[in-house]
């Protein structure tokens, strides 16, 4: 899906520099969507998913090979992980074993884990593997506000000590991350980027008699903001005689409540929804809008960007 684009082109990107990446995740996205460089770089046979079977009867089943191949070739990491004493459930629903298993025999030098509630679940595992490698988390919104109010300030009380090296999006971000006790040494502000040189130049020109065409691009969670970009477009068309049109490219679980509010403001004329796009295809379609504009909020349960 799109959300994954940024890291697929970071993964595409240390490939091409001689990097040697392999991609832990927990669980499959869609693949119709996806960005071209994830087969043009076949990330696919880089890609170990860390899920057990959903079935209770499956996990145990296919356990047993699992057991059977650790107790001769890693014998240590598999008492630790079926540990029902110190790791709990993590451990008697099999999720550690199936999770610490995908990394056995790999020559690991570095772990980057996207998102703090990641490596918050990737803790105990490098600690079943007694890996020792360096860990590095970067946080991108959610994992640093939403998170923090549901669940306390202290959730990443053990990261902090454990983690190497913390990545933010912006000195606003490292504020509130600093201001959790992160300590100051190990917090460093990179935004995500995208390759401007994928994103082909054009001249943009208004001509009289045609409408200005805008697009904005996002998931439909309320921190996006669509729904105040959508009632601004109201205002626009209230006070400015030009046409307009203005596209959402995107989706999410607020998708029917924007659809319900276009039609409340009687913008179905102005404003239309055309749903996911590869990267690829976004990029093509930019080139046919005057502008973009991205809205922005601090959503009620406090996630922010």
């Amino acid at each position: 899906m799109m959300g994954q684009t940024f890291i697929i082109n970071q993964v595409a990107d240390l490939l091409e520099r001689g990097v040697d990446i392999k991609v832990f995740a927990y669980g499959h996205g869609g693949s119709e969507l996806i960005s071209e460089r994830f087969s043009q770089y076949h990330m696919s046979i880089r890609t170990y998913y860390l899920h057990p079977p959903k079935s209770m009867f499956r996990r145990v089943l296919k356990s047993f090979t699992l057991t059977l191949w650790m107790l001769f070739l890693h014998t240590r990491v598999l008492f630790r992980a079926i540990n029902v004493f110190k790791y709990h459930r993590e451990a008697w629903s099999l999720r550690l074993l199936f999770s610490v298993a995908q990394f056995c025999g790999k020559d690991i030098n570095l772990v980057h884990c996207h998102f703090g509630d990641i490596a918050l679940q990737f803790l105990n595992i490098r600690e079943v593997l007694g890996l020792r490698a360096p860990l590095v988390t970067t946080f991108y919104g959610h994992d640093v506000s939403a998170m923090l109010l549901r669940l306390g300030d202290n959730i990443y009380n053990r990261l902090k000590i454990e983690g190497d090296l913390f990545f933010v999006m912006s000195e606003d971000m490292k504020r509130r991350v600093l201001a959790n006790g992160f300590s100051e040494k190990k917090v460093r502000v990179l935004p995500v980027s995208i390759d401007v040189a994928s994103y082909p130049y054009r001249e943009r020109r208004f001509e009289q008699g045609k409408s200005v065409e805008i697009v904005s691009v996002g998931r439909f969670v309320e921190k996006k903001g669509m729904d105040d970009l959508i009632r601004a477009l109201a205002i626009v068309r209230s006070r400015c005689r030009t046409q307009f049109r203005c596209s959402i490219v995107g989706g999410g679980g607020l998708e029917r409540s924007l659809l319900q509010l276009v039609k409340q403001l009687d913008l179905k004329d102005r404003v239309y929804f055309t749903g996911y796009m590869k990267v690829e295809d976004m990029i093509r379609y930019f080139g046919g809008m005057h502008f973009m504009v991205q809205a922005s909020k601090t959503a009620s349960d406090g996630d922010m960007e």
